[in-house]
């Protein structure tokens, strides 16, 4: 039996970056102990600048959220080995409530990005570049559906950063990941491409209340400040709950630290993960889709979905294995590899009945979570575009065209995680990291889409299908049900596929597992 990790010296509250280095220091000279309260000011400036520069209505606003979110993954990037990278209020306090941060150094963090935030915004005031900014909902809209996506793409934040940042699992300290910029970037990009029907989505406080301090002369705008500040710590307090729940071992209550492993606690917390994974990825598909001016319109889809598959994949992937999709659960257990992501090749028995179970459970908590993504997205669109008004992009299409189209890409969706996110461990005297099994099953949904969004859908997922057929968004004169049966179809062609050109991955584990039966007293090997 192996021993599990003990969390006791890495859980205990610390803060990120050079802070908790400052703090412990003897010596620490006073710029030494600001120096990440400054990187935070600067990296909020810089971000704010971006965000307010490129909310001129002129240009592509699908670039415009993708220059956005590509500065943050920047900013953040440069920024997290000085202060950790929060440049956003949600973040430090998700960190606080989560037991990662103290909080006086929270709140100077949060003080220190709305001054940054505050002085970005006061300066292209002062040149006139923004004068036409509206922050809330768009005609049609509430405050309460504009609050609604906007506490959950700053749950969806927060809790990505915890999961790439705070968690001594996904982000031991020593060999820690790369991709903690990258996630947060993506967060944004699915937030803006989501939320772009019901108002200007801002997915940071302090560049709110920036605007808000900046044009103080109107009331209003101080109102929308606060309005977003508290939908954003709404969604740092769901953040951390999500957090403490697919992070059960790493639990932390008055220093006490859970770290046995139970069974049902894991198998509690992968579906939770999937669950979760899943509901976000959807809600970006649907509202995206929602969103589309026409049939060819599919920018917004693709990158928002690839974008919060991306982010979930780098959070969950050492949880449940980031599945998100039970064509891709089904091509898992098919092909005989593990149920997670732990960066080892697990070669699992064919008649194993817990993993059986174990996909079916899956599967079940991806279409729960399409299912609710479907609710939520249908609440916050009343009043906007009815789903029956989308235009459908297969009007032009064949039966057939749609059924190659979704089963060949499912096909090269599922071959593509195996391959990358289930075949084996790095090996490398630097990093065990796996940091391209994100961006290779993202790269998936984003070719897909663009190949045959106009063909089919590009759903590639049954609990996408699901999901819109609650909906109505994709109108054909046929249901489009068939296409669960032509994913799982892809799926299986996936699996066989990957066990013919990854046989040899089949035969060493095989001839492991004998010389390990060798050694065992009491058991006659067979050549």
């Amino acid at each position: 039996m192996t021993s599990e990790p003990s969390y006791q010296s890495d859980c205990e509250t610390n803060d990120m970056g050079k802070l908790d280095a400052a703090n412990q220091s003897v010596f620490a000279s006073t710029w030494e102990i600001l120096t990440p309260y400054f990187a935070e000011f600067v990296g909020t400036l810089i971000i704010t600048l971006a965000f307010l520069a490129n909310s001129d209505e002129k240009g592509n606003p699908w670039f415009a959220h993708v220059s956005t979110g590509f500065m943050v993954m920047a900013v953040v990037t440069a920024t997290k080995h000085v202060s950790g990278g929060n440049l956003n209020p949600s973040i430090s306090m998700a960190l606080c409530l989560a037991g990662r941060q103290r909080p006086r150094v929270a709140f100077g963090l949060c003080f220190a990005q709305v001054l940054g935030a505050s002085t970005a915004a006061f300066i292209l005031y002062k040149t006139g570049r923004y004068q036409h900014l509206q922050l809330g909902p768009h005609s049609g809209h509430s405050w309460v559906q504009v609050g609604t996506v906007e506490a959950l793409y700053a749950t969806m934040l927060c809790f990505a950063y915890l999961n790439c940042a705070a968690s001594k699992e996904n982000n031991p300290k020593n060999d820690q990941n790369s991709f903690l910029g990258l996630v947060c970037g993506l967060c944004y990009i699915a937030s803006s491409s989501g939320a772009k029907s019901l108002a200007l989505s801002v997915s940071n406080s302090a560049i709110a209340i920036g605007v808000a301090i900046a044009s103080s002369s109107s009331g209003g705008f101080i109102s929308t400040g606060l309005g977003y500040l508290m939908y954003d710590l709404l969604g740092a307090f769901l953040a951390v709950g999500a957090y403490r729940v697919v992070r059960v071992k790493e639990y932390n209550s008055a220093n006490q630290i859970v770290s046995t492993r139970v069974v049902g606690q894991d198998e509690g917390a992968q579906m939770a993960a999937e669950f979760i994974g899943t509901f976000f990825i959807v809600l970006t598909q649907v509202l995206a889709r929602f969103s589309a001016k026409d049939d060819v319109d599919l920018g917004g889809q693709a990158w928002g979905t690839a974008a919060a598959l991306a982010a979930m994949v780098y959070s969950l992937r050492n949880v449940s294995g980031a599945h998100f999709n039970p064509a891709v659960t089904l091509a898992v257990r098919a092909s005989g590899r593990g149920g997670s992501e732990d960066f080892s090749s697990k070669l699992t028995s064919i008649g194993d009945s817990s993993e059986y179970r174990t996909a079916i459970v899956f599967a079940l908590a991806q279409v729960l979570a399409g299912i609710s993504a479907a609710v939520v997205g249908g609440i916050v669109n009343a009043g906007g575009k009815a789903g029956h008004n989308v235009p459908s992009p297969l009007k032009d299409s064949t039966p057939g065209q749609v059924m190659l189209g979704e089963m060949m890409f499912t096909f090269f969706t599922c071959f593509v995680v195996l391959s990358t996110s289930m075949t084996m461990p790095v090996d490398s005297s630097r990093s065990k990291q796996n940091n391209v099994s994100g961006l290779a099953y993202a790269a998936c949904v984003l070719a897909s889409t663009f190949a045959i969004g106009n063909i089919s859908g590009a759903l590639v997922n049954p609990a996408s299908v699901v999901t819109f057929i609650f909906l109505g968004i994709l109108q054909t004169e046929v249901s489009i049900l068939p296409y669960i049966f032509y994913q799982i179809f892809g799926a299986i062609l996936a699996a066989a596929c990957y066990l013919i050109t990854h046989s040899q991955l089949y035969a060493k584990e095989v001839y492991d597992a004998n010389d390990k039966a060798k050694l065992k007293p009491g058991i006659i090997h067979k050549a």
